[in-house]
């Protein structure tokens, strides 16, 4: 039997309970988990059967006490003040500024999540859709956010390849860990939602991508359940991140997917329908004019009698 079999990684832990690797060692602490080190390992794994029983009592907590009210929308240009207040208290300063963020809101207003708690900004996540041409060389760090210009973002269109960057993610950080935890909950719940409902116009996103170099930063990316970007994964502190949302099997990624199978599926059946009508089964207008053709086309090429 594999330890695979048996146990978690830290890393796996994290992101079935959705926390940070501080919280998971406060888990530890509290002898709520226990962290083992097999024979030969220096890093400690946790027991399947006890995580999964964890994760039990921890959702059934969550179902039982009241939660906070909160509500979901998309950001509003004026919200973006609020979005770097909460940006720089939960993650630190030196992030991307309300004034740039308003140039890319006017663009694209489809891919800045936010979470209420009364009229109180507490948790955000913004999912960019960036040229191809622009994300490699930012995500590698060729160039930086001061230079991405507006012309550089893209608006959504059906059909069309859209990569996004996970801009930012962040949840108050002054509640318990509890209730940041339910306020990444809902955050994450409605923006699965809002993302099966681009796949349902269409709009095809082939993978996101994030980069990060504090704790914070890099734990949310993996609670979303990115995986390190492997042509340049370290460079010193900054980690680099991807997801394939054609593959991964991660709660957003299969929403979104949910989403495109319905798109597709529609137009599989108006593709059907423009050569047989869906009623009656007789053959469309546009179907017989294309025989009519081919069948002139064929009379001219033919020898006179």
């Amino acid at each position: 039997m594999k330890l695979t079999d048996k146990y978690y990684s830290g890393r796996e832990v994290q992101r079935l309970l959705g926390i940070t690797e501080p919280s998971l060692r406060n888990l530890v602490n509290q002898k709520k988990l226990r962290k083992v080190i097999p024979p030969g390992r220096k890093t400690g794994l946790y027991l399947k059967a006890d995580v999964d029983a964890f994760a039990a009592k921890w959702e059934a907590f969550l179902m039982a006490k009241e939660p906070p009210k909160t509500t979901f929308r998309i950001a509003r240009i004026e919200d973006l003040e609020i979005e770097e207040d909460l940006d720089t208290r939960s993650i630190g300063p030196g992030g991307v500024t309300a004034d740039i963020k308003r140039t890319w809101l006017a663009v694209n207003g489809e891919s800045d999540y936010h979470v209420f708690y009364n009229d109180k900004l507490v948790a955000y996540l913004w999912l960019l859709p960036i040229k191809e041409d622009v994300m490699i060389p930012y995500l590698e760090g060729k160039i930086q956010w001061r230079d991405i210009r507006p012309e550089d973002i893209v608006k959504f269109e059906p059909g069309k390849p859209i990569p996004l960057y996970a801009l930012g993610i962040a949840s108050e950080p002054d509640v318990s860990e509890e209730t940041r935890m339910h306020y990444m909950f809902v955050l994450l719940r409605e923006t699965g939602e809002e993302l099966k409902k681009l796949g349902r116009r269409g709009i095809i996103i082939p993978k996101v991508y994030a980069r990060s170099q504090t704790p914070t930063g890099i734990a949310m990316c993996l609670h979303i359940g990115m995986e390190p970007y492997k042509p340049m994964p370290r460079t010193g502190k900054l980690m680099r991140f991807e997801l394939d949302v054609e593959t991964a099997d991660t709660f957003l990624a299969n929403m979104y997917r949910e989403g495109l199978a319905e798109w597709k599926k529609e137009q599989a059946a108006k593709k059907n329908d423009s050569v047989i009508d869906s009623k009656d089964g007789r053959f469309s207008r546009t179907t017989i004019d294309n025989h009519e053709q081919i069948n002139a086309q064929r009379a001219s090429a033919s020898p006179s009698q």
